[in-house]
């Protein structure tokens, strides 16, 4: 991105037709007024990347762009499913603003579900509720909120199969004590030994599929760009983190991963068991094209799934942009599983045409 290349304000159905197009070409056999439908109710009517002063509007991305998409897969097989995460109302400069827009969208998105229902919205708002018991309180400069996350399957092809809600952990102090106590599905999903002061915990979600089943999600990020991180995460975590970061090692990602990555965790709890993903989020001058399409070989199979989000961007008129990738680890089947996440972003001027790469 050149600094006369600024990102511009999207119309939600630009972004619906984008989606459409992704899903297409994944074969996902979606009926696209239904993706266009959730795109809409999700992103609201149109999606700002930056604010007045010329900062960006969002935290989910480098760029302020409120858009980030996925596809997994794993074991040499691509998941036929079209996923992203979005944040609406980006425009609103104050925290309580934001949330009250966001949390409005709720029912509508819950409806999207086969199994939708009041009782849904619900939980979801009184997740939020608990991470953030006063909106009013908190102050204007933490500008993430909540976090929307969308999945649509194959097998269902006129519904949402996932809705999930991100929330902020270190906007209100004490939110990780209080989720853990009054929400016992993210207990011990925080925890982090005494003397650990690499990492912590950052974001929260709560997930809700197809069958109304619940993901607990705790975020845990690297505080520090520090080359003993690695090192330390290997200490923490044991064997899942070794294995993990000698795969990336093995896929071509730069050895001083700290200088080239933000590293994040994620730990996960459904049905009584936890999985936990490392994921590696490309910094502003990193191009994470060679390593996503080397990953997505070995465990998606083929690049086709991560081809298929570039050259959706490119017919819609955006610049692609691949942003991250996430390794997945279960006690049973070890590395399961890859997600590989970027951004289509349409510019006030946009670089010659045909253009995907990395970065965010």
């Amino acid at each position: 991105m050149t600094t006369a290349a600024v990102p511009r304000v999207v119309e939600s159905h630009v972004v619906g037709d984008y989606l459409v197009a992704t899903a297409e070409r994944l074969g996902l056999g979606s009926d696209a007024a239904v993706v266009r439908a959730v795109a809409a109710n999700a992103c609201g009517t149109r999606l700002h990347p930056l604010w007045p002063d010329g900062r960006r509007a969002t935290m989910l991305t480098l760029s302020g762009f409120p858009l980030e998409v996925s596809v997994t897969g794993g074991r040499g097989e691509v998941i036929p499913a079209l996923r992203y995460v979005t944040e609406m109302a980006t425009d609103r400069t104050e925290f309580a603003t934001r949330a009250a827009a966001q949390l409005a969208s709720l029912p509508d998105l819950v409806a999207r579900l086969p199994h939708g229902d009041a009782a849904v919205a619900d939980l979801l708002r009184s997740f939020v509720a608990t991470v953030y018991p006063d909106p009013e309180a908190v102050s204007r400069r933490h500008r993430f909120v909540t976090w929307t996350g969308i999945t649509h399957r194959a097998t269902l092809p006129c519904h949402a199969a996932h809705l999930k809600v991100y929330a902020n952990l270190r906007a209100v102090p004490g939110a990780v004590d209080r989720l853990c106590r009054e929400w016992p599905g993210f207990a011990g999903l925080a925890t982090v030994p005494a003397d650990q002061k690499f990492v912590g915990p950052v974001a929260a979600a709560l997930e809700v599929d197809a069958a109304g089943a619940l993901t607990h999600k705790i975020y845990l990020a690297t505080r520090y760009n520090d080359p003993a991180v690695p090192g330390e995460l290997v200490r923490y975590l044991g064997d899942p983190a070794a294995e993990i970061l000698a795969e990336y090692a093995r896929c071509g990602v730069d050895t001083d991963l700290v200088r080239q990555y933000n590293i994040v965790l994620c730990r996960a709890f459904r049905d009584g068991v936890g999985s936990m993903t490392l994921y590696l989020l490309a910094k502003r001058r990193t191009d994470a094209t060679e390593p996503v399409r080397v990953l997505a070989a070995r465990h998606h199979g083929s690049t086709a799934a991560v081809d298929a989000l570039a050259d959706a961007a490119v017919s819609s008129g955006a610049e692609w942009f691949y942003s991250g990738v996430g390794l997945g680890f279960s006690p049973v089947d070890g590395i399961d599983r890859l997600n590989v996440y970027g951004t289509p972003l349409w510019f006030s001027r946009l670089a010659p045409p045909g253009r995907a790469r990395g970065g965010r």
